[in-house]
């Protein structure tokens, strides 16, 4: 389970081919529901290792100590 605050590691994001958002570290900001589906998903605001803030499902994240 990730927590605002926790250090986490991702994986990199394709979209259509595309690289969206290149794996790294980064730091949980926020926690909240997923805004367009209708499961129960959260989604956590990231900011990324250069600084960039990011959406990314909360199941896609690693905590790393």
């Amino acid at each position: 389970m990730v927590k605002v605050g926790d250090r986490v590691s991702y994986s990199s994001v394709y979209a259509l081919g595309r690289l969206m958002v290149k794996g790294g570290t980064g730091q949980v900001m926020e926690i909240k529901p997923d805004p367009y589906g209708k499961t129960s998903r959260q989604v956590a605001i990231v900011k990324g290792n250069r600084g960039k803030k990011f959406v990314m499902f909360a199941s896609a994240l690693k905590v790393v100590n």
